[in-house]
């Protein structure tokens, strides 16, 4: 199995799907105001005991990368490096980049949100032209990854209980960028963390893979019906399966 992608550049659009391109480039993507803000939730770390700001830096990265990735604006470009900067200065000595305080982690949208720091940093790597830069940004993932597998796993806390809400598939979700430090590192360990996250089934009382698998039952009938979150853990099993070879 291969995924394939287009070069940065080489594909161009016209009609609504440019002008959309250019739109969001310029009302949203390039506003280094709205970018600190969402920094600064990692500083302020207000989201416990139910919030999700956390995620909302890591998911306008991940559309600022793939926009820039089509637009080659280097405006963009230096806006989108100078916020990963600005978010790798909020990493504290133990790794974590958290939007909740250390007597509230691993609750409610904490991994979720954790999630998103690690898929916007990646997705601004596929962009990144400095090599020393992508080094220095493996090299905080690694830490903010570590500092999750301390905690969570067999013996620790359990990832499904990482969570009051879904059954737990917002925190199962982080499989997706797990397996993608995997590709970066090759360190085995978090290969088998991802092995431990699949082995959960991906929901507390539900295993949503293993529906899958038997294909018995339309996917809103898993048990947990919160479509994106759902999605967003095939979307780490997909990842898994593209690296294993693994058919089933």
């Amino acid at each position: 199995m291969k995924k394939m992608q287009f070069a940065n550049g080489t594909a161009k659009w016209s009609g609504i799907a440019d002008r959309t391109a250019a739109f969001v480039q310029t009302e949203q993507m390039m506003d280094r105001v709205n970018w600190a803000k969402f920094v600064d939730l990692f500083r302020s770390q207000p989201d416990a005991p139910t919030g999700w700001r956390g995620e909302y830096w890591g998911k306008q990265m991940r559309g600022a990368a793939l926009v820039y990735r089509y637009t080659q604006n280097e405006s963009l470009y230096e806006v989108l490096t100078a916020t990963v900067k600005d978010l790798l200065s909020t990493q504290e000595e133990n790794g974590r980049i958290s939007s909740y305080k250390r007597e509230g982690e691993f609750d409610s949208w904490d991994l979720w949100c954790r999630k998103y720091v690690m898929l916007g940093c990646m997705y601004y790597m596929e962009i990144c032209k400095d090599e020393d830069f992508k080094a220095q940004i493996t090299q905080a993932l690694c830490r903010h990854a570590d500092y999750i597998i301390d905690h969570i796993g067999p013996d620790k806390k359990s990832i499904l209980k990482a969570s009051r809400s879904w059954g737990g598939v917002n925190s199962v979700s982080i499989l997706e960028p797990i397996v993608r430090l995997y590709k970066l590192t090759n360190d085995k360990k978090y290969l088998d963390f991802a092995e431990y996250i699949i082995s959960t089934g991906g929901a507390d009382g539900y295993n949503i893979f293993e529906c899958a698998c038997e294909n018995k039952l339309l996917p809103y009938q898993y048990g947990i019906s919160k479509a994106y979150e759902v999605m967003s853990c095939f979307e780490g099993l997909m990842e898994y399966a593209l690296i294993t070879d693994n058919q089933r």
